[in-house]
C-alpha cells in the first residue's frame, strides 16, 4: 500500500510550489491522498495561484465565509457563528466527512492553509477510503457495490452543526444521490464514498438497516491502520483528495484562535 499522508519540506516543497509544478503536485496527491507543503506562509493570492495549478476553484457555498479580496478563497475559523441560526459559535468539521458531497458535482480536492493554529491542538485526521475498500470483506463489497446513498446539506444523521443557509444557498443544494463506492476518475481505484454528516439514508434499505450499514462502514473505514493524523504548524498547506478520503478536526482548542484559508476545486459526478 502506498504511503498515505506525506509532508514535503525544503527543496521538495520548493519544487512543488514552482509555477510549472502542477503536474508533479497532482501526481504526489494521487499517490498520497493527503499531502502537506510545510514552510513559509503564503499570501492569499499565492495560495489561490497554487490551487489553480491543480484545477478550477469552486466557490464556497456559504457566502459569508468567502474572502472579500479573493472570493474563491474561504476563511474557516473557530470564531464563526451561526449567523442565520442561534448566533452561537460553530466549529466546522468536528465529525468525519468529505467536502461538498451534498452537491450533485462535489469538490474533487480541498486545499487548506494554516493562517493561525493553536500549538499542539486542532489536529486533522484523514481516513484513506481506498485502502478501506480494498480491505473490506467481499461480502460487504457485494452488499454496497452499485448501491446509492442520499446526501443532504442537513441530514437526519447529522452530528456536526452546520450553518443555516440563505434561501439562495438552499436552492443550490437540493438532496442528491451518490454511490457508496466510487471509482476515481484519474487513477481508476475504487473507494468508499462516505459522509456521515451528510448522508441521510441508503436508497432501497429501511432506515434501520441503512443506518446499521453506514455505521459499520464508518467504523471500518476509520480504523487506525487507515488514518493519518496531521499535526498543524502555521503556514502549512494541506491538500487532500475528496474522492478517496474523509477527514475530521479534533475540537480540543477551545477559544484559542484557529484560522485557515480554504480553496475547493471542482470535480466530476461520482460514478
Amino acid at each position: 500500500m502506498s504511503e498515505f499522508g506525506k509532508i514535503f519540506e525544503g527543496e521538495a516543497r520548493a519544487d512543488l510550489l514552482q509555477p510549472n509544478g502542477g503536474a508533479a503536485l497532482n501526481e504526489a496527491l494521487l499517490e498520497a491522498g493527503v499531502l502537506c507543503l510545510r514552510g513559509a506562509a503564503l499570501s492569499g493570492g499565492d495560495f489561490l495561484a497554487l490551487a489553480r495549478r491543480l484545477g478550477e476553484p469552486q466557490a464556497q457555498l456559504i457566502r459569508e465565509h468567502r474572502d472579500d479580496e479573493y472570493p474563491d478563497v474561504s476563511i474557516i475559523s473557530n470564531a464563526h457563528v451561526d449567523a442565520l441560526g442561534d448566533g452561537k459559535r460553530i466549529v466546522l468539521g468536528r465529525h468525519w466527512h468529505t467536502d461538498d458531497s451534498y452537491f450533485a458535482v462535489p469538490s474533487a480536492v480541498t486545499l487548506l492553509h494554516a493562517n493561525c493554529v493553536p500549538a499542539g491542538k486542532g489536529d486533522t485526521l484523514f481516513a484513506d477510503t481506498r485502502a478501506a475498500f480494498d480491505e473490506l470483506p467481499e461480502l460487504n463489497k457485494n452488499i454496497i457495490n452499485g448501491r446509492q446513498a442520499i446526501h443532504k446539506y442537513k441530514s437526519r444523521r447529522n452530528v456536526s452543526p452546520v450553518p443555516h443557509r440563505t434561501a439562495e444557498e438552499e436552492a443550490e443544494t437540493p438532496p442528491v444521490s451518490h454511490p457508496l463506492v466510487r471509482t476515481h476518475p484519474e487513477t481508476g481505484r475504487r473507494a468508499l464514498y462516505l459522509n456521515p454528516n451528510r448522508i441521510d439514508h441508503v436508497a432501497g434499505l429501511s432506515l434501520e438497516d441503512g443506518d446499521a450499514l453506514l455505521d459499520e462502514l464508518l467504523a471500518f473505514a476509520t480504523r487506525s491502520e487507515f488514518v493519518y493524523r496531521h499535526r498543524w504548524q502555521a503556514g502549512d498547506v494541506v491538500i487532500w483528495d475528496n474522492r478517496c478520503t474523509m477527514h475530521r478536526v479534533e475540537d480540543d482548542f477551545g477559544s484559542a484562535p484557529r484560522e485557515m484559508m480554504r480553496v475547493l476545486l471542482k470535480g466530476a459526478v461520482p460514478v
